[in-house]
């Protein structure tokens, strides 16, 4: 990451939220946490953020309404999305470089984040 990117984590589990702000701090992130879609809208919009990353598993609408609203607000602003969840429970395969099947090595989704990042 050339720049102090700002990096909002959307995720309803508190320690996964921890570990993975804690490991974007070390890479030089600055990093806003949302637990719902809704909550992460209203956030990404108010702290124009760098990048998303989106636990699937936290959109507890039936619909997925949720993680629909949550894409659909980050392509209106032009902000990249690293979604994270299993392929088996996905509905819709998001566009391929976006979507991170769990279990993930934080490893790995750190350089995928950085990735990102450097190409937006």
């Amino acid at each position: 990451m050339k720049f102090a990117p700002r990096v909002l984590i959307v995720d309803e589990s508190a320690d996964s939220r921890e570990v993975l702000s804690t490991l974007l701090a070390r890479h030089g992130a600055t990093t806003i946490e949302a637990l719902r879609p809704q909550q992460a809208i209203e956030l990404a919009e108010r702290e124009h953020v760098d990048l998303i990353v989106f636990d699937a598993e936290s959109d507890r609408t039936d619909s997925g309404s949720g993680a629909r609203d949550l894409k659909a607000a980050a392509s209106r602003n032009g902000t990249p999305i690293v979604i994270l969840g299993t392929v088996r429970s996905a509905k819709k395969r998001p566009t391929p470089g976006q979507f991170v099947s769990k279990p993930y090595h934080y490893g790995q989704l750190i350089n995928k984040i950085e990735n990102m990042l450097d190409a937006a």
